[in-house]
């Protein structure tokens, strides 16, 4: 099981995430991600959806699924809860994410995000755990 930190910088946030896996890897960012907008939302996960994303190298392919995430959450008003992530295998990304449509009433915002960053981008396996530092634009 994996783990994850927020980490503040000026007007971004970063996300510092670890998991045996790549799969434990990418879900630990997105609950990171998931962290920064909401905090520990209070939430059910009433629908599922697929979602695959591409990227040229593993830091790319994070990037992508972050904003993806955010994607789903601003434009489809799609509140995420629990991500799983069934392959990450080369530049291609297999994930189930599953949530309920967005209440403001029911799901407080605690920070907006713009996007996800390029910026101190970060992932790499050491010691047997992938780790990954990503910075979201506030």
């Amino acid at each position: 099981m994996g783990t994850h930190r927020l980490l503040e910088h000026t007007a971004d946030m970063g996300i510092e995430a670890s998991g045996e896996t790549l799969e434990d890897l990418f879900a630990q960012a997105a609950y990171g991600l998931l962290e920064i907008i909401a905090g520990t939302p209070e939430a059910l996960c009433r629908e599922e959806m697929i979602v695959t994303v591409e990227g040229g190298d593993a830091e790319e392919l994070l990037v992508n699924w972050l904003n993806e995430i955010l994607y789903l959450f601003e434009i489809k008003r799609f509140f995420p809860l629990d991500f799983e992530i069934e392959e990450v295998r080369g530049n291609h990304l297999l994930a189930r994410v599953r949530g309920e449509p967005f209440d403001p009433q029911r799901h407080p915002v605690e920070r907006e995000v713009k996007a996800v960053t390029y910026h101190q981008l970060r992932v790499e396996k050491t010691d047997g755990l992938w780790h990954a530092r990503v910075y979201v634009d506030l």
